[in-house]
Order: structure tokens, then C-alpha cells, then sequence
């Protein structure tokens, strides 16, 4: 595929640039991953772009998520690293055809990076995935997880205490149902936002870890497309 931003002729404004961008997905009919701001809901679709508005394909099981004045956001294929921001304008409409969709404003700038190098996954409907610290008993359940970070529903104030933010934990496991765990080397806290924590981790080199957590991910993501079908 032809880097996009290769294609695009004149440096111009951020705006101008953004319009031809999309442009050229739509006319391409590219597929974007579309995250939903301040959930845990991704999914692939295509976009297009009529009278200054951004139509989205909406995965028919997509009842949720989508507010008015709500934000989703994408990585423009081939940009290296250019994320757009848009605002939810319509949630919920329905094209001629009878194809569900939802509209937002065209950018006017690209978006600063919300930081995340990996696609995060909800695992909030799974009750056996779950943290366990050094010399605790407890497990904490993992409502959402990618390759290198996870958050951490905490129940209580003497788990907060547990995690506290910026400092290292060692000796940490994820497991997943009762057979097997992802041994961590190191986990640390970097935000707390009500009864969860937003973790960032590496996974032991030893052992057969990583190959777990490869797997579930890859789990996650069959499942999580075949939910969100456009």
C-alpha cells in the first residue's frame, strides 16, 4: 500500500491536509481501527466523507459507547504515527440503504498521542483474569490488557494502598483462569481513576509467558472483530 502522506502534494495546513487524508481513505476505501474514547471499544471500519461531515460504518452490535459530543479516534494508515481525533456529531443514523452509521466533525488538527503503543482489549465480562501480587492472596480482576499494560479494578482502599502510582511491584502474575500465568517482572501504577488502575508491565522472558499472553490477545482480538463486524 502507497504511504499516504506521500501522495499528498504541498505542505499546507494541518486542515487542508486532514481533508485530503481523508479523502483519499474514502476514495480508497482503507480500512481504519477506530477506538472509542474513554472505553474499551475498538473496531475496523471504513469511512467516508460528504458536506464537510465524516460518515463511519457502525458495527451492527455496536449499541453502546456512542454519545453526541463523544470522541473516537484512529491511526491514519501509513502516516508514521499521525492519529486523528473526531467529534461525535450523530450517533446513531441510518443511510438510505439501511446500513448503520455515525457522523462527526472533520478534524482540523491531528491529535496529540494519547501514548499508546498497543491495542488495548476488554476483558471486563472475563472473571479469571486476574492479578495477583507477591505474598497476597487477593486477586485483582483485569478489566482491560494489551502487550505491555493492563488496568486493575481495585475493591477497596487497602488495594489502592497496594498500588500505589510510580512504584515498581515485583514478583506479579496475571492468571488466566486456573491454568495458566503470565509471570511479570516488574508491574508499576501509573494513574488511578476510581477503582481502577492503569498499569504498565513486562512480561518474564522465562518460561512460557509471553506465548500465553501472545495467545490470549490474539483470543481477544478474533473475538472482539467478529463482535464489531461493519
Amino acid at each position: 500500500m502507497a504511504r499516504f502522506m506521500n501522495l499528498l502534494t504541498g505542505q499546507g495546513k494541518d486542515d487542508k491536509e486532514i481533508l485530503t487524508t481523508l479523502t483519499m481513505l474514502d476514495r480508497n476505501r482503507v480500512p481504519v481501527r477506530m477506538e472509542v474514547e474513554n472505553t474499551s471499544i475498538h473496531f475496523n471500519t471504513r469511512l467516508s466523507v460528504k458536506s464537510a461531515t465524516v460518515i463511519v460504518a457502525k458495527p451492527l452490535n455496536l449499541k453502546e459507547g456512542l454519545a453526541k459530543g463523544g470522541t473516537v479516534r484512529f491511526k491514519v494508515p501509513a502516516s508514521d504515527g499521525k492519529e486523528l481525533r473526531m467529534e461525535v456529531i450523530t450517533p446513531h443514523f441510518n443511510l438510505t440503504n439501511g446500513n448503520p452509521v455515525f457522523l462527526c466533525k472533520i478534524p482540523t488538527i491531528y491529535a496529540q498521542s494519547n501514548m499508546r503503543g498497543a491495542t488495548r482489549f476488554n476483558t471486563s465480562r472475563f472473571n479469571n483474569v486476574a492479578m495477583v501480587l507477591a505474598d497476597h492472596p487477593e486477586r485483582y480482576r483485569i478489566v482491560d490488557l494489551s502487550t505491555g499494560g493492563c488496568k486493575v479494578f481495585l475493591p477497596n482502599q487497602e488495594a489502592k494502598e497496594r498500588f500505589r502510582v510510580g512504584a515498581s511491584l515485583h514478583g506479579a502474575r496475571i492468571d488466566l483462569g486456573q491454568k495458566a500465568s503470565v509471570h511479570l517482572s516488574v508491574v508499576v501504577p501509573r494513574s488511578q481513576r476510581g477503582q481502577a488502575v492503569g498499569c504498565q508491565f513486562e512480561v518474564s522472558k522465562e518460561g512460557t509467558s509471553l506465548k500465553y499472553l501472545q495467545h490470549l490477545l490474539s483470543s481477544l482480538e478474533k473475538a472482539e472483530l467478529e463482535r464489531y463486524r461493519t
